[in-house]
């Protein structure tokens, strides 16, 4: 795997010493759920900043954090489907999504700071959405933004897609996957009992996962996730 992230790294830091001085380079990392994409991402802005020479040139955002608070789910208008369907794109925010990715496509040219760019992150002891830990400030200028529907080509969700410079897919075998969520699960607190837990997975989880796998933006890089479950 680290192979894998050094060639991404440095087609990133080329991709950015070729991109215009003024606007951020946005990179997607999509995939289904169980993947790795965490695992890619944090040693991925790790050897970025390290081939860049700079601790804090990127930032990793999550897509988590568009998830639709459960006091929200509880409004629509099948909310016992909602909180049972949790994860599935319309319990996204998509519209706060598509409204964060548009700032970050500001030009930066000028002497003027920009205001920065707050975005959401998801706090899994509340499971909601919470107020991120800091903002995209004028000093970050690659945007790594990881998630489940990054590059979905769905009405909404694939124009955010084709907003990307960089869009790279995290594959893995399904049963690989499906035993990392159903451990997660577990370790999350959501659930006790495995079969529980399978059971949850095999309704919801893979079920999304099949769906990006099916209909996705074409990757421009595809990523080989082969860690053991």
């Amino acid at each position: 795997m680290q192979d894998q992230v050094d060639r991404l790294a440095k087609k990133v830091v080329a991709l950015y010493y070729a991109h215009p001085a003024d606007k951020r380079l946005l990179i997607a990392i999509g995939g289904p759920p169980g993947c790795g994409k965490s695992t890619v991402v944090a040693p991925l802005m790790a050897r970025i900043n390290m081939l860049l020479g700079s601790e804090d040139i990127t930032v990793t955002v999550s897509l988590d954090g568009w998830h639709y608070s459960r006091q929200k789910l509880s409004t629509m208008s099948d909310p016992i489907e909602a909180h049972w369907r949790r994860g599935a794109p319309f319990t996204f925010d998509l519209q706060q999504y598509r409204s964060f990715l548009d700032l970050l496509g500001i030009s930066l040219a000028g002497d003027i700071p920009r205001p920065d760019i707050p975005f959401p992150s998801f706090d899994h002891s509340l499971k909601d959405p919470s107020p991120g830990p800091f903002p995209v400030c004028n000093r970050h200028r690659i945007i790594l933004i990881e998630g489940l529907y990054v590059l979905l080509n769905r009405p909404g969700w694939a124009e955010c897609a084709q907003m990307m410079d960089m869009r790279v897919w995290i594959e893995c075998e399904r049963d690989i996957a499906r035993a990392r969520v159903i451990r997660r699960h577990i370790e999350a607190g959501i659930y006790v009992d495995s079969n529980k837990s399978a059971e949850r997975v095999d309704a919801v989880d893979m079920v999304n996962g099949e769906e990006v796998r099916r209909c996705r933006v074409e990757p421009t890089d595809i990523v080989y996730s082969i860690e053991s479950a």
